[in-house]
């Protein structure tokens, strides 16, 4: 399947584009994009930017980081690409160009990468520091590039993310991994993580492993030994002093997150309420699973807990109560009443990365602390980047979406996305029926959102979970299909 997947991109790159640019101006396929809002313009992206790319299964998963320099005029100067398929080779070069419009919609093409050919994306700008990206040719796929601040080495301990697709101990199965590793000069001096492999779930230490010194545009590797024993490697790309973009680069693995240094009193553990986002897989298909939620955390109690999840045919919501002990290395691991159990590593008090320790669920996702102690219509104000990814089960699908969403701050919602169905062939494509409007409501005490939005050709379903004013976390709650992402006031 991968290998299908790099012997069509090329092909498909022109019909893209064209396709891309088509739907951006006067419409595309009998619909038309409607730009918004903003005072957005090719200086907007200025600088070099590491960026993170997913796709889902059916149309061949696989996982992509690097890092590119924007000129502010249009041109993609300078790039290196890494991805799972050529993850045992050298960073892949390449140049490009880009165009963003006033509302921060637009395109990036890579004219070279990892996964053979180039690629274009369909882009949103969060800020001149954040891009949401969504693959604009058939093979949909979602991610996101950010602003670099240094390249310097990574020093400190970093608390790791990281969600494989076939994972690096067994390609048959999925796997999720949250930690900490502590790293000195370029070695690894010690950590811990959890695991969740294929169902399994296990406690292990980081024993030994190294991070070489980073080179052009902050590209390094490393390896990370743990006591079971076995080795994973890791190319990584520094965002900042406190952030690193991380592939899986082990044989045939597909895998890929992020780490950030922790810092604060993280011994303390969770306290407070959190708004969470989580998605993975199952033994129907990976990227089957997907969750949002809030919850409140006060001296080893978590109550209430808040959720609404999807998982294959199947969209729940509903409330939760239980219990949470805290390590002073930061993990917290917490026991519910009813839901899987799930464990926390705390990157800071405000901020925590998070797997499920579940046979069937394979899921991983990250924890915000609220910043709002009541949300009303008007806590979301403005227009928001949305990106969403996922698949459409019914179809057999990638279903990825991408754009901005106003919400008027008294409870009326508008979108103008655009959605890649990998099943159509088309990319990027407006949906039938044009922009999309609606309503939302929400809870003052949880931060929960629910909005639905329609047009003359369908509707669409949303719900999401409030971390404050500027962001949260979404998903689609409709039958079949599993999407989720994030929501992000543009400034």
């Amino acid at each position: 399947m991968k290998l299908s997947r790099i012997l069509t991109r090329t092909s498909v790159l022109g019909a893209a584009v064209l396709a891309l640019f088509a739907a951006t101006g006067c419409g595309y396929g009998g619909n038309t994009v409607v730009h918004t809002t903003g005072n957005y313009s090719n200086a907007s992206l200025n600088g070099t930017y590491v960026y993170q790319i997913h796709g889902q299964p059916f149309s061949g998963f696989y996982r992509e980081i690097g890092a590119f320099t924007a000129d502010g005029a249009g041109h993609i100067t300078a790039g290196s690409d890494d991805s799972s398929v050529n993850a045992g080779g050298l960073a892949v070069s390449f140049t490009g160009s880009y165009q963003i419009f006033n509302d921060g919609t637009g395109s990036i093409t890579f004219n070279n990468s990892g996964l053979g050919g180039g690629i274009t994306l369909a882009i949103t700008l969060v800020s001149s520091s954040q891009i949401e990206l969504m693959e604009a040719d058939p093979f949909a796929a979602t991610g996101e590039a950010n602003l670099q601040t240094s390249t310097a080495a990574p020093t400190g301990t970093f608390v790791f993310r990281l969600h494989d697709e076939a994972s690096a101990q067994n390609q048959n199965l999925s796997a999720s991994e949250v930690g900490a590793v502590s790293i000195s000069g370029t070695s690894v001096t010690g950590g811990q993580m959890d695991q969740n492999l294929g169902g399994t779930s296990t406690v292990l230490n980081l024993t030994a492993g190294t991070f070489s010194a980073p080179g052009t545009l902050g590209r390094g590797t490393a390896t990370i030994t743990d006591n079971s024993p076995f080795s994973t490697n890791l190319i990584y790309y520094v965002v900042s002093s406190g952030r690193l973009a991380l592939l899986v680069s082990n044989t045939n693995a597909v895998g890929a997150g992020s780490a950030e240094l922790q810092t604060g009193a993280v011994s303390a553990g969770l306290s407070g309420n959190y708004a969470f986002g989580s998605a993975g897989d199952d033994g129907v298909a990976p990227g089957a699973t997907a969750t949002v939620g809030s919850f409140t955390a006060t001296s080893g109690a978590i109550n209430p807990y808040t959720f609404d999840s999807q998982q294959d045919f199947t969209s729940s919501n509903g409330t939760d109560s239980g219990t949470y002990t805290s390590a002073a290395n930061g993990r917290v691991a917490v026991t519910l009443n009813s839901e899987s159990p799930e464990v926390f590593w705390m990157v800071s008090p405000a901020r925590a990365f998070f797997l499920i320790t579940d046979p069937n669920r394979i899921e991983d996702g990250t924890a915000d602390l609220q910043t709002l102690n009541s949300f009303s219509a008007s806590t979301m104000t403005g227009q928001y980047a949305m990106l969403m990814g996922g698949d459409d089960l019914n179809v057999g699908q990638d279903l990825t979406r991408i754009g901005p969403l106003n919400f008027s701050g008294s409870g009326k919602l508008t979108l103008a996305e655009l959605v890649n169905a990998s099943a159509s062939g088309q990319g990027a494509q407006p949906p039938q029926g044009g922009g999309l409007n609606g309503n939302y409501q929400v809870d003052s005490s949880t931060g929960r959102i629910t909005g639905t939005l329609s047009n003359s050709a369908g509707g669409l379903d949303l719900v999401m979970y409030a971390v404050s004013g500027s962001d949260g976390y979404v998903l689609q709650p409709d039958a079949q299909e599993i999407t989720s992402g994030t929501v992000s006031l543009q400034h």
